[in-house]
């Protein structure tokens, strides 16, 4: 039985993902959290390059974890902003 979704943590390479993950399931994850709370442009590479890879096959967008309580809001602004854009 296949699974409906799989949830990629930050250390799974997204061009893996897409290839072999993919193929089986909706792959959901997998931007570090960190990131989001630093923001900034190397915040939103990192989110275009996740979508890059896996924007083609079944994703959802998420973090690799959970958020973090010290994440700005403005930063989630501009994340959701981005994926909008995409």
């Amino acid at each position: 039985m296949r699974p409906n979704g799989i949830g990629i943590d930050t250390q799974v390479p997204p061009d893996w993902a897409a290839e072999v993950l993919q193929p089986l399931a909706c792959v959901q994850g997998n931007l570090d959290p960190l990131a989001l709370v630093a923001g900034g442009q190397a915040m939103l590479d990192a989110a275009a390059r996740i979508c890059g890879h896996l924007g083609r096959g079944p994703f959802i967008f998420n973090l690799g974890h959970g958020i973090v309580p010290q994440t700005p809001p403005e930063h989630v602004a501009a994340l959701c902003d981005l994926l909008r854009k995409i």
